[in-house]
């Protein structure tokens, strides 16, 4: 009751099972494929690891340049920021001084007009006085 053109492929030896192969074509189609993808895949990752390792030293080396310029800007311009600091502080006083002066030149004013005022009406009372 059991064929024997029927073969039970788990337990038959692998010459006795019968062989399925794609054409030809089309291996050397997947083959290509299989080339020239391995090709373009190694070199963008070869490319990749590279550009990264490249992007890492020149992020350092312009760090390092920023840290550069920032010292010789502070070296160019920091004595001439001291002195501007000392003109300043100076001017300052100075407004500040005059403001003070102002205020007394105020207060005097103030004074003189309150006296102005005081004779103004003496004098008129003593205009009227017949």
């Amino acid at each position: 009751m059991h064929s024997d053109s029927h073969i039970d492929s788990d337990r038959a030896a692998l010459e006795v099972l019968p062989r399925v192969r794609p054409p030809r074509q089309w291996r050397r189609f997947f083959e290509t494929v299989g080339v020239v993808g391995s090709l373009f895949l190694g070199g963008f990752g070869s490319g990749y690891f590279w550009a990264a390792r490249t992007a890492e030293a020149q992020m350092t080396r312009q760090r390092e340049d920023h840290l550069a310029e920032i010292a010789r800007l502070r070296e160019a311009f920091g004595d001439r920021l001291s002195s501007l600091t000392g003109r300043v502080n100076r001017a300052a006083d100075t407004a500040a001084s005059a403001a003070q002066t102002a205020g007394e030149a105020a207060s005097t004013a103030q004074t003189a007009a309150q006296t102005a005022n005081q004779a103004a009406k003496t004098a008129a009372k003593e205009f009227k006085k017949p």
